[in-house]
């Protein structure tokens, strides 16, 4: 049997409305047209993600970064030939990428001066790798 189409008026059936979505944690709602959109601005300075968190994660990074870097570089410096390339990438990997990774973590985040403090701490490998080769006995 074929399909019969039915008589009478061309209506569209539409479905009931969705309920609002509602925002973790709060009891704001959020049009589903909002959600995709850019975030409204805030006033500068304004760290919205948990901003005690993201400077923990930038601080132990940061304190990994101090202590690794000078670490693996003095431990290159008097490792024989067969270790010493090691030791110097895992020494400049903790004191550049760290920070760099740190930086990235707080730029997301929108937490712009942790992430000009993280910037900050490449300029700490010169100081270091001068002070090893300056330093008395060395």
């Amino acid at each position: 049997m074929p399909y019969q189409r039915q008589a009478g008026p061309r209506t569209r059936h539409r479905p009931p409305p969705r309920p609002p979505h509602r925002l973790k944690g709060t009891r704001d709602t959020v049009r589903p047209t909002d959600n995709g959109d850019r975030p409204r601005r805030l006033p500068a300075g304004t760290n919205t993600r948990h901003p005690a968190g993201i400077r923990i994660v930038a601080a132990v990074l940061a304190v990994a970064a101090l202590v690794l870097g000078p670490l693996g570089y003095v431990n290159g410096t008097s490792a024989d030939t067969g270790s010493a390339s090691e030791w110097y990438t895992l020494g400049f990997a903790a004191s550049a990428g760290l920070p760099l990774l740190a930086a990235a973590i707080t730029t997301v985040a929108g937490d712009r001066r942790a992430a000009l403090w993280c910037l900050a701490l490449l300029a700490w490998p010169p100081v270091f790798i001068a002070a090893v080769h300056l330093a008395p006995g060395a």
